[in-house]
This record gives C-alpha cells, sequence and structure tokens, in this order.
C-alpha cells in the first residue's frame, strides 16, 4: 500500500509538473543582471510550487486516511490512525494557505510605496 502511494504521487508530480528552464530569468550570459525584482520572482515561483504540491497531497492523504478509517473492520486503533492522518492533512493545509496569506499581507504593507516601481501584485511579478 505505502509503494503504491508513493509510486502515485511520484508519477502525478512528475506527468503533472511543468519544467521551465530556470526559476529566475536572469544572471546568464543572454539573460540581463539579476536585480531585486527576480528575487521576489525567485520567492514567488517557490511559494508557488510548494502551493502546487501542498493541496494535492493533503486530498491524496484525506483519502487515505479515510481509507484506513473505512477499512478498520473494528480495529479501534486503525481507525484513530486514520483521523490522525486526516487531521495531520487538513491542518498542514491550513498551515499552508494561512502562510500564503501572511507572506501576502506583509509584502503588501510593505510594498504600498512602490506605485512608481509598477511591481504590481507579489503573486504576479513582472521583471
Amino acid at each position: 500500500m505505502k509503494k503504491i502511494i508513493l509510486l502515485s504521487t511520484f508519477y502525478f508530480l512528475f506527468s503533472i509538473l511543468t519544467v521551465e528552464a530556470a526559476l529566475v530569468p536572469c544572471g546568464t550570459s543572454t539573460t540581463p543582471p539579476c536585480t531585486w525584482c527576480h528575487l521576489m520572482q525567485l520567492i514567488t515561483n517557490v511559494i508557488s510550487f510548494l502551493i502546487y504540491i501542498v493541496i494535492p497531497l493533503a486530498a491524496v492523504m484525506i483519502v487515505v486516511g479515510g481509507i484506513f478509517i473505512m477499512t478498520a473492520g473494528g480495529s479501534t486503533e486503525r481507525v484513530s490512525k486514520g483521523r490522525e492522518i486526516v487531521t495531520a492533512a487538513i491542518t498542514g493545509l491550513i498551515i499552508a494557505l494561512l502562510s500564503w496569506l501572511i507572506i501576502d499581507t506583509i509584502i503588501k504593507i510593505i510594498a504600498v510605496g512602490w506605485d512608481s516601481l509598477q511591481i504590481g501584485p507579489w503573486n504576479k511579478l513582472k521583471c
């Protein structure tokens, strides 16, 4: 069961993810030198990637916890293990989404006076 879940997760991640040539389009001989805007772009790319992984992974773990509960057959240990898995998955998802919200709020507060730079929303940077 563990091997099937692990293989399914890797298949999902590698079949859906699009590969970009670089996390940040700067710093090579054919691209412009890196700026602070490119650093923000790197942070945005990493956060987006992590959110992209966390949501499907939480859904898979909720299903796994549900399977544990449904196949318990009267075993209180398996029911409690299933509940722990579901609780951990939901807690992790809430932590990830709240982290994104906190980062979004902090960056919007810091970047209040930067209208002249035309940075725009931090999660949609255009360097």
